[in-house]
């Protein structure tokens, strides 16, 4: 009878860890009638599928789950099986407990709202921080493609500057974004996963001003490894 009392109570233990490290996202994706929703995240470099759900039209609203540790930035794929891959992927930063997700099949990703999830919030705001200076990127890379094509050296090195200017913006930026977000895991994402090209000095910046538990969490860990391995 004890021993069965025993096995009683690691089974409850092991029930309630799970739940209590349980992140359930409550999507609802209206229009969708058919087809397979994936939640998923990059793990060691490779995109894995952590739960996956089957639409066939007779509800709208689902719930994706999986056991997190620490605020990781996730993916809801939609596969509408129209022979076009990851066009419709959201990506947002999840952690324990409920978020909800909704958005429209002929909207996903211009129209998204995501609630439940403190990170998230944070994240949003990161990028909204650096979505001018990301789009200068991205024109100014088009120039520096369009000069090396053509072979307008003038224009190559005028366009390398240039990016070297922006790049250094991006990064004391984030540096600023970091100091007033230390204690979020975005921002230990941000260092690892944003700017992981960024000179050691301002990685380290970042890294030093994270929280205890921003250091501690899955990015922070990772910002650690990769400064360590930077200064070799």
């Amino acid at each position: 009878m004890k021993k069965i009392s025993i096995l009683i109570i690691v089974i409850f233990s092991i029930f309630s860890c799970t739940k209590e490290n349980e992140m359930r996202v409550h999507t609802t994706i209206k229009g969708l009638q058919k087809g397979t929703v994936y939640l998923q995240k990059i793990k060691d470099t490779v995109l894995v599928t952590l739960d996956s759900l089957v639409i066939d039209g007779k509800d709208e609203t689902f719930t994706l789950t999986t056991n997190i540790e620490t605020p990781e930035l996730f993916y809801v794929y939609i596969d509408k099986l129209d022979g076009i891959k990851y066009n419709d992927r959201i990506s947002f930063f999840g952690e324990k407990g409920d978020i909800t997700l909704k958005t429209h099949l002929n909207k996903v990703n211009a129209k998204v709202i995501i609630t439940g999830s403190k990170s998230n919030d944070v994240y949003q705001k990161y990028l909204k921080t650096v979505k001018g200076i990301n789009r200068q990127l991205g024109q100014e890379n088009l120039r520096l493609i369009q000069a090396q094509m053509n072979g307008h050296e003038d224009k190559i090195i005028a366009a390398d500057k240039k990016l070297a200017q922006l790049m250094r913006g991006k990064y004391l930026r984030a540096i600023q974004f970091v100091l007033q977000h230390k204690r979020s895991a975005v921002s230990a994402y941000i260092g690892a996963r944003e700017i992981p090209e960024a000179q050691v000095v301002y990685l380290d910046s970042i890294y030093n001003g994270l929280s205890k538990k921003a250091k501690k969490s899955i990015y922070g860990v990772e910002l650690a490894t990769l400064i360590t391995e930077r200064k070799k």
